[in-house]
């Protein structure tokens, strides 16, 4: 069963995965459970589960100033990740009902690739950990906008 781009970015812009992503308990439960989380889908990630793990890093650096609609994008990707709400659940497809996991994270990954690419640029000590303050048009996919980054 394919997923199609309409359909994951349906639901991360849903007002359900909102609600998740603006709930001060999500960060929380993002840290208790990406582990186990990320171990049942990083095999099927291919070279891509070193940028998932990077996703997760960037948004937990407090000293990182990641642009508020990449940190929104990854925020609901790996809640989504986490969440028993799926568009194939893992209860009743099994291992299948991990692919709408897979093609969320592979979504957001695309998404957050220049942000990513920062991340790992301010790791080395090669770029600054604040966010560029204007917002490339071509950055925002998915209709998802904002006019103010994440401070």
């Amino acid at each position: 069963m394919a997923v199609s781009e309409h359909q994951i970015e349906k639901v991360i812009n849903s007002d359900a995965m909102k609600g998740v992503v603006e709930n001060p308990s999500t960060m929380d439960r993002i840290k208790n459970e990406f582990e186990n989380s990320f171990a049942m889908v990083k095999d099927k990630l291919g070279d891509a589960w070193e940028d998932v793990r990077a996703i997760y890093d960037m948004i937990m650096d407090k000293d990182f100033q990641v642009k508020k609609e990449v940190k929104y994008i990854s925020i609901g990707a790996l809640a989504y990740l986490i969440s028993p709400i799926d568009l194939i659940p893992e209860r009743v497809f099994g291992p299948l009902g991990l692919a709408d996991d897979v093609a969320v994270l592979m979504w957001s990954l695309n998404y957050a690739k220049p942000e990513i690419q920062r991340y790992a640029e301010y790791k080395k000590g090669t770029s600054t950990p604040v966010a560029d303050s204007t917002v490339d048009e071509s950055d925002l996919a998915g209709g998802v906008s904002t006019d103010s980054n994440e401070v």
